[in-house]
């Protein structure tokens, strides 16, 4: 995959994200919004730790912008970034096609 379509997925990802937090939805998207929300940390959870915390400083929380100077070189960090974001997407592309025989598997574990 290209790093372009990589970059527009997770665009997309953060998007509904970001639309999910409005507080009045209605009962129709508050069940989006909750299956969004279980793939999205299901997802995040089960990258390794050095992905997580790549995509969680670089995207969904108000970190100072170079905070990874103090961990990578630049060249290490786009590369692995880029691993981190392709491998998210995959994950969650997966995990959201077949939530619902994900969740008919896993139904008696509570989430």
């Amino acid at each position: 995959m290209c790093d372009v379509k990589i970059y527009s997925k997770l665009n997309d990802i953060i998007k509904t994200k970001n639309e999910y937090q409005i507080p009045a939805l209605s009962k129709v998207r508050e069940k989006e919004c909750e299956k969004f929300k279980l793939i999205f940390n299901y997802c995040l959870n089960r990258l390794d730790y050095e992905y997580r915390h790549i995509l969680v400083s670089s995207y969904f929380s108000d970190t100072y912008k170079f905070w990874w100077i103090d961990f990578y070189s630049k060249s290490s960090f786009y590369r692995k970034r880029i691993k981190a974001i392709a491998s998210f997407v995959l994950l969650f592309e997966v995990v959201y096609e077949n939530f619902n025989d994900f969740t008919a598997n896993f139904s008696h574990v509570c989430f």
